[in-house]
């Protein structure tokens, strides 16, 4: 896909959407002079979750006070709107709402199967594309199969098939929770790791 085109990323459960996302996000950060990254995602934690990690990944100090400066966060309630970024005692607060700035480079969407297939939350996100914004939209092929979701129309679709930061263990077992049939038996991990036995946690 062309640098500037929307993608949708579509993996299962566990397969590392996240993670390649927020090295996309970074990259954007650090190499597009002024750009602007929104995370969305519908979960709050996960949302905190993202912002932490790109906080981390520049020096303390002014550098992260700049990088945070130019990330934004959207999670439930999504139509509360987007919310700013600051650090403070090395800790990420959040501040609604956002500074009005110029468009998005990229709005980045986890958990996109869940927000695109509600109207009003499709609808919110929608209203904060710009004509220069690029999407990365995520979504979780085992929690979409026999819906029928209204996406972005445009964006190239890339289907992740091995995982990239599991063990062979963690694949077999996140299988239990997914659907699409015999489709699933093709995700892999990509090191080939037996991995250690896995621990239940029940709630």
């Amino acid at each position: 896909a062309g640098a500037e085109q929307d993608l949708h990323l579509r993996a299962p459960a566990g397969a590392g959407k996240t993670f390649v996302a927020l090295h996309a996000a970074l990259s954007t950060l650090r190499t597009a002079r002024g750009s602007r990254v929104l995370f969305v995602a519908r979960n709050e934690a996960l949302a905190l979750f993202a912002a932490a990690w790109l906080a981390r990944r520049c020096p303390a100090g002014a550098r992260r006070r700049r990088l945070l400066g130019r990330i934004d966060l959207l999670h439930e309630p999504i139509g509360r709107g987007p919310c700013s970024l600051r650090a403070v005692r090395g800790r990420v607060e959040r501040r609604w709402p956002a500074a009005a700035a110029e468009e998005y480079s990229l709005l980045l969407v986890d958990e996109a199967h869940h927000l695109y297939d509600n109207a009003a939350s499709r609808a919110a996100i929608e209203r904060l594309v710009g004509p220069r914004t690029r999407r990365l939209l995520l979504s979780d092929v085992s929690q979409a199969v026999a819906r029928s979701i209204a996406y972005p129309a445009g964006a190239a679709d890339v289907h992740l098939s091995e995982v990239v930061r599991c063990s062979r263990r963690i694949v077999a077992g996140a299988m239990a929770f997914q659907l699409g049939g015999e489709a699933k038996l093709l995700t892999r991990c990509h090191h080939e790791s037996t991995g250690p036995p896995l621990r239940s946690f029940l709630f």
